[in-house]
């Protein structure tokens, strides 16, 4: 690799590990400024919509129902299953007791680039690695957690969910509307 091309990707790999960085430490402060869960879920909700593609990752997770679901469903589908992202992890937040992130490597693959990291101060240090679309403006696709990816997990819980409702998205959009409700 030459000289300008070596001082370019080393610039992108900073740019993603600042990204992440900043990410981490915005949750971090929203988060541990919350006293319940629902404050949490509350100050969770406009980073996910910043940081993450959100409408892509809702739209992973429903598979192939997401072709099956209406326009409005889907768009309803979108909006709950965001605002259920905030609640679940705003929820897990409540664990925090000062682990700090820290960026390990950066792998850049076409659009795709993953940022792997590791929660210092955690137990075991977990990995957990970011896949970031660079082409989309810096916008998290998927999280994985010791290599399970977050979005996989949701899909196939989802896909139970929808299977066992008559192949209804409906049916998941209201029971995800319930639980976002129940915090």
């Amino acid at each position: 690799m030459s000289a300008p091309f070596a001082s370019l990707a080393r610039a992108d790999q900073a740019a993603l590990e600042s990204f992440i960085a900043s990410l981490s430490q915005k949750a971090i402060t929203e988060l541990s400024a919350a006293s319940t869960d629902k404050e949490r879920a509350a100050r969770l909700l406009p980073i996910l919509r910043e940081y993450f593609d959100m409408p892509k990752l809702a739209k992973h997770t429903l598979g192939l129902y997401w072709k099956r679901a209406t326009p409005e469903e889907q768009q309803a589908y979108v909006a709950v299953f965001t605002e259920y992202m905030s609640a679940v992890y705003g929820k897990r937040f409540a664990e925090y007791s000062g682990q700090q992130l820290a960026v390990q490597k950066v792998r850049e693959a076409g659009e795709i680039s993953t940022v792997f990291t590791i929660v210092k101060g955690a137990e075991g240090e977990p990995r957990v690695d970011w896949d970031v679309n660079t082409a989309a403006g810096n916008k998290i696709t998927d999280v994985r957690v010791e290599g399970l990816s977050l979005a996989e997990t949701h899909r196939q819980e989802f896909a139970s969910v929808i299977s066992s409702n008559g192949g209804k998205v409906q049916a998941l959009i209201d029971i995800l509307k319930k639980k976002v409700a129940s915090i």
